[in-house]
């Protein structure tokens, strides 16, 4: 399971393409925008993502050439406890 920041990146990259954006990723100032993290945090990230085989990042420099190899799978949260005792002894 990834950490936060690095799940949270790698949910944009994959979400982000769209009709308008086509195949490009986000630059580093929209991802700055996205996460709140700075451009150095950022940069880590995308460096673990890429040492554990989720992304390919061929120019450090840019964000653009970023390859998703593969998706991580969301763990299901476990189900909401039934709470009709709150409703109906309170």
């Amino acid at each position: 399971m990834l950490p936060d920041r690095e799940r949270k990146l790698l949910r944009i990259l994959i979400n982000y393409p769209s009709p308008i954006h086509s195949a490009r990723a986000p630059d580093f100032k929209l991802l700055e925008t996205m996460t709140g993290r700075r451009k150095s945090e950022i940069q880590g990230s995308l460096e673990y993502l890429e040492q554990h085989g989720y992304i390919e990042w061929p120019d450090k420099g840019t964000t653009e050439g970023i390859e998703i190899i593969k998706n991580e799978v969301l763990e299901k949260s476990p189900p909401k406890r039934n709470n009709i005792k709150y409703w109906t002894e309170y």
